[in-house]
């Protein structure tokens, strides 16, 4: 269940509301009410709808027209009003968290602002020395004549920062490792750059005669590219890429992650006492199809026979009963193993359906068509964009026509556009709360700042923000790319693979999956 949709305390609704109010002083008790009502009190959710709300107000407008040259923006997280900054032992400011007396608040906070900021310092104060050190060392190494020539670029550069291939002991320096890498996974250069044998990377050395056949070691190679920019990232998708393409040679029967490139073998050991076969009569029509397709192939199984006994030949072909042993073997995985497949990957752990690829959703339906739940997504976020929370009672409506004083089943009375409550026992300002004034010509009025009585935000381009907003979060969730229109055909997935190879192997395996069915034999 996402942490959003979890049931809330007492303490920390209250402690939400009187954190939101001290900060949003502008806006209304009964505003900040209706809006924690919409996002079921969560504090994360709240207050970027509040602030949006609070930017409309003419206080706002006139602080964003003196800061506009200000050095910052008031959406940096160092503006955020529940950071207390500081001052240290050695003089620079810290960041502080101010106590809201709740410790589901608190840890919150410290999970979605204080930790990422101090993360950003992190990054930035590292890089900093990071250059710093690198400077430093190349002009001690400069001052003690202590520089290598790079076999590539022909630049010189400190001994910490060279790697030497396999064979002739080129040099070759870390920024010329860090590019053909990047060339490698970017680029079109996998194939020039990179040794499928041994999964190295090939030395790009440039010498007289031709070029040479030794390779980085996978050290060197490693550490020239975590010195880099999102050099953990880089390392991490290098190797999974070596990984992918060692497997796609092994010829491994593989489950993979849709979202990463995980992947674990499925060809499991199980003894032929164990197993019992027979064959399938729940789709008789298809089992009567592949039997007779087989049928139809009998020439060419006695040639494949004749061949393999040749005294002759010089690549020995498997023989029918270690195909057949294979296949019902692998039949036998795929029927043991459920469909439910968990990622164990400490940076992904997704849930996905081995049937179709897709996410584990409980109730889970294979094979739904993308299209339709892409729509499905996005209508639910325009419907969330224009609903309503009533504070009182929970209940959510939308407005379909009338003016913008809503009164709810219960009793309880608000506007549409601010979210204020105009009942008795909140403002009681009821009608007094929009514009009075009268207007020859349409639009905002410019003697006041009150909502309009009929008059409210624009919905379509409200509904179209939030529809576009919801494609790519799908989009990014799915591991998806490409394709622009909300309900234009989905794009293609980021890890593409290439055609399928077909063997003898997997046609015997295609034959046997679909004609039998196996099963353990009870113990």
């Amino acid at each position: 269940i996402p942490e959003a949709d979890l049931f809330r305390r007492n303490s920390y609704r209250w402690a939400v509301k009187a954190a939101l109010l001290q900060e949003f002083k502008t806006l209304s008790k009964s505003t900040v009410k209706a809006v924690l009502a919409e996002q079921n009190h969560s504090y994360t959710l709240a207050r970027p709808v509040l602030k949006k709300i609070a930017s409309k107000h003419w206080r706002s407008s006139l602080s964003k027209f003196f800061s506009r040259w200000a050095r910052r923006s008031e959406d940096d997280a160092e503006k955020h009003a529940m950071i207390r900054w500081t001052k240290s032992i050695d003089g620079s400011s810290m960041p502080t968290l101010k106590t809201t007396g709740n410790t589901e608040l608190d840890e919150e906070l410290q999970r979605t602002v204080l930790t990422p900021l101090f993360a950003q310092y992190k990054a930035q104060q590292e890089a900093k020395d990071w250059d710093l050190a690198i400077q430093t060392n190349l002009e001690e190494a400069e001052n003690a004549d202590a520089l290598f020539e790079c076999g590539c670029c022909f630049s010189a550069t400190t001994f910490e920062r060279i790697a030497t291939c396999t064979a002739s002991v080129h040099i070759i320096c870390y920024s010329c490792v860090s590019n053909s890498v990047n060339e490698a996974l970017f680029g079109q250069g996998w194939g020039r750059n990179v040794h499928h044998d041994r999964g190295l990377l090939r030395c790009m050395a440039l010498t007289a005669n031709e070029n040479c056949e030794g390779c980085i070691p996978h050290n060197g190679t490693q550490r020239a590219i975590s010195q880099s920019r999102k050099g953990t990232q880089l390392v991490a998708r290098f190797e999974s890429r070596v990984a992918e393409e060692a497997l796609i040679m092994a010829q491994v029967p593989l489950v993979r992650c849709p979202v990463c490139s995980y992947a674990e073998a499925r060809d499991l050991y199980f003894p032929t006492s164990t197993l019992q076969h027979h064959i399938d009569m729940r789709h008789p029509m298809r089992t009567l199809t592949y039997t007779i397709v087989v049928l139809m192939c009998f020439p060419f199984l006695l040639l494949y026979l004749l061949l393999r006994w040749v005294p002759s030949n010089p690549t020995r072909l498997p023989s029918m009963a270690s195909l057949l042993q294979t296949a019902f073997v692998r039949l036998a995985n795929t029927k043991q193993f459920p469909a439910r497949f968990q990622c164990r990957s400490p940076t992904c752990s997704t849930l996905s359906c081995t049937n179709c690829s897709k996410l584990w959703r409980d109730p889970h339906t294979c094979f739904e068509s993308e299209v339709v739940e892409l729509r499905t997504t996005i209508e639910a976020a325009r419907t969330a964009a224009l609903k309503r929370t009533c504070p009182k009672c929970g209940l959510g409506f939308i407005k379909d026509s009338g003016c913008n004083k809503l009164t709810c089943v219960c009793g309880y009375v608000m506007c549409y556009v601010c979210r204020q409550g105009l009942g008795p026992m909140e403002s009681g300002e009821g009608y007094q709360h929009f514009c009075q004034h009268f207007r020859y010509e349409a639009g905002r009025c410019r003697e006041c700042e009150k909502c309009d009585l009929y008059r409210s935000e624009d919905e379509d381009a409200l509904v179209k923000a939030a529809g576009l907003q919801a494609e790519k979060e799908w989009r990014e969730k799915q591991g998806l790319v490409g394709g622009k229109g909300k309900l234009e055909k989905v794009g293609t997935v980021c890890r593409e693979e290439g055609p399928k190879e077909w063997t003898l192997q997997s046609i015997v395996d295609l034959w046997v999956q679909n004609v039998f069915t196996c099963s353990l034999r009870p113990q």
